[in-house]
């Protein structure tokens, strides 16, 4: 068996979210610092520059340069960086479909969860698939089933892909995500300095970290904050917490509860296009996360905000049971009167209860070393070039 050489990476196209794009970008990074050559290689936008002024047809331009120009690309890429000991990566399992152009080449693919799969075979109603979506699901999961190896970045996604790949057990593993930036706990004057340049001013508040995809239930973070400040209103509190969100802009869902409640508009205050130091203040601030996904494939925020010394609240399933561990406050986002009460039992906490608390968060979020993670994906480049060369003897 020859020795691990190199990792060929494969990211993901400009269009994806950050995290989807910072993902391969921290592998690079990691494994270069562990003495591997490592090429990072992506799809490029090229026809897909001109969509917006392609109106409908816009999308088929990202599936020209997805389906037909980067699998000649990668062929050129194999072809220049290839041999012996060489193992690819595709970053993302929304790019299962390279596995047909790694024929005889050993090889991983990293699955971070299985939402859109599950859409588009009908088991969310609440996020209906398109016909061209349910057809890049099946495209991504005869993929996945033609995979070497899986790497899983849960127990909740391994399960998925399971279930729903049928794939072999022996052939898969869970790797946990790691923590991409050292966040750690914030002196509080230089937190709150910064987060009053952000939100200007240094009230106390809420947080929440998250995109505007369904599942990560931004009406619920909304009526959870609305229950909140009708019972704090019922207990004679003058001044209420705000809520920071980082993501993108809420005026759609924010809309109907500024009927029953004008103040919220100047309560929920949206912030976006922070840097990592600027995102550790807000975490080390806030009073706690509010985190009521209807589900995920991880969940970065909640070990982000624990790394800080946040308290997180957040939703009683896996994977967000996984990630938080024992030092999250856990709901049911079905029962968002209920959830609001858990909330207002977190900021009540007595200093002593609070500051264990937030120790556990702070040992809970040390498990996501980068050094664990990037370790154990080493481990199954040697695992799939090993069976690669036994299948070829």
């Amino acid at each position: 068996m020859p020795p691990l050489s190199k990792i060929i990476l494969i990211g993901n196209s400009d269009e994806f979210q950050f995290s989807m794009k910072l993902f391969p970008e921290m592998l690079l990074r990691l494994l270069e610092e562990k003495g591997m050559t490592v090429v990072l290689t992506r799809p490029k936008t090229v026809l897909g520059k001109l969509a917006p002024w392609a109106g409908p047809l816009g999308k088929w331009l990202f599936y020209v340069d997805k389906f037909l120009l980067f699998p000649l690309h990668l062929k050129n890429v194999l072809r220049r960086e290839g041999g012996p000991g060489v193992v690819v990566h595709i970053c993302d399992h929304s790019n299962a479909m390279y596995v047909h152009s790694l024929a005889g080449v050993p090889h991983v693919v990293t699955c971070h969860d299985m939402m859109p799969m599950r859409s588009a075979l009908g088991e969310v109603p609440q996020n209906p698939t398109s016909w061209t979506g349910k057809i890049f699901q099946r495209l991504i999961l005869k993929g996945l089933k033609k995979a070497q190896f899986v790497a899983c970045v849960s127990m909740a996604t391994q399960s998925d892909v399971l279930r729903i790949a049928g794939y072999p057990g022996q052939q898969t593993r869970i790797v946990y995500n790691s923590l991409n930036y050292p966040y750690a706990p914030m002196p509080a004057p230089e937190a709150h300095c910064r987060v009053a340049q952000r939100i200007g001013g240094d009230a106390r508040y809420l947080l929440h970290v998250g995109g505007d995809a369904w599942y990560k239930n931004r009406t619920g973070v909304l009526t959870i904050y609305a229950e909140l400040r009708r019972r704090l209103r019922a207990k004679g509190a003058c001044v209420l917490p705000k809520l920071v969100y980082v993501g993108p802009p809420l005026h759609r869902e924010l809309a109907p509860f500024l009927q029953a409640d004008p103040a919220m508009e100047q309560d929920v205050i949206g912030v976006r296009g922070l840097d990592n130091e600027t995102l550790s203040a807000l975490y080390s601030a806030a009073e706690l996360l509010l985190f009521p996904s209807w589900d995920e494939g991880f969940g970065w925020p909640i070990i982000e905000a624990q790394a800080c010394g946040c308290r997180v609240v957040t939703t009683g399933k896996a994977p967000m049971t996984e990630v938080g561990g024992e030092a999250a406050f856990y709901i049911d986002p079905h029962q968002p009167l209920e959830a609001a009460a858990t909330v207002l039992e977190v900021l009540e906490q007595e200093p002593a209860q609070r500051l264990v608390r937030i120790a556990s968060g702070v040992a809970n979020a040390a498990r996501f070393k980068q050094n664990v993670m990037i370790e154990e994906y080493i481990e199954v480049y040697r695992h799939v070039l090993a069976a690669q060369g036994e299948a070829a003897r």
